[in-house]
C-alpha cells in the first residue's frame, strides 16, 4: 500500500526550487557583511563603523598614549594659551625646582 501511494517526486520541486539560490545570496551577503564590519579585511578610515570606530563589536576607539604634562604645557604654550611667565613658573614646578616664595 505504502508503495501504491508514494509516487517518486510527488509532483517535483515545484517554484520553491527558485528560492534555492536566493538564500544562498543572501547567506552570503550576511556573512560578508558582517566580516567587513569587523574588519576582517583590515579597518577602513573612511567609514563610521569598525575596530576603530568605537562601534559596540569594537570596543572603544584606539588612540594613542597621553601626552605627558611636559608636552602638555610646551604645546600650551606654543598655542599662545599662557604667556612666558606662567610657562616658565609651571616648568618650574613640573621640574621641581619651584623658585617662589609664599
Amino acid at each position: 500500500m505504502n508503495t501504491f501511494l508514494a509516487d517518486g517526486w510527488h509532483g517535483g520541486p515545484g517554484p520553491w526550487i527558485l528560492l534555492v539560490p536566493l538564500f544562498w545570496i543572501g547567506a552570503f551577503t550576511v556573512v560578508r557583511r558582517v566580516l567587513w564590519r569587523r574588519g576582517v579585511r583590515g579597518p577602513r578610515r573612511d567609514v563610521p563603523f569598525g575596530p576603530r570606530a568605537g562601534s559596540p563589536w569594537g570596543g572603544p576607539p584606539q588612540q594613542g598614549p597621553a601626552p605627558s604634562p611636559l608636552e602638555t604645557l610646551n604645546r600650551r604654550y606654543a598655542n599662545g594659551e599662557i604667556d612666558e611667565f606662567e610657562y616658565r613658573q609651571r616648568l618650574d614646578v613640573l621640574n621641581g625646582t619651584d623658585t617662589t616664595t609664599a
